[in-house]
């Protein structure tokens, strides 16, 4: 198991959260709205390739 992906993952989220507080505490909702959308495509995209490389193992495992 990859244990720096799952660090990676949780830096995302712990620099989402502090981008959403800064600029909600500004007056920024819709910017920060949109940067929590962002840091939440870049953890899904990261999970999903994960996802595929599991996928292409079990794959490789069956013989499909």
């Amino acid at each position: 198991m990859r244990i720096e992906l799952i660090f990676q993952i949780a830096g995302i989220g712990i620099l989402t959260s502090i981008f959403h507080i800064v600029l909600k505490q500004a007056g920024k909702e819709e910017y920060s709205f949109i940067a929590t959308l962002a840091g939440v495509a870049i953890a899904l995209i990261m999970v999903v390739q994960l996802l595929a490389e599991l996928l292409e193992a079990v794959k490789g495992v069956f013989f499909l």
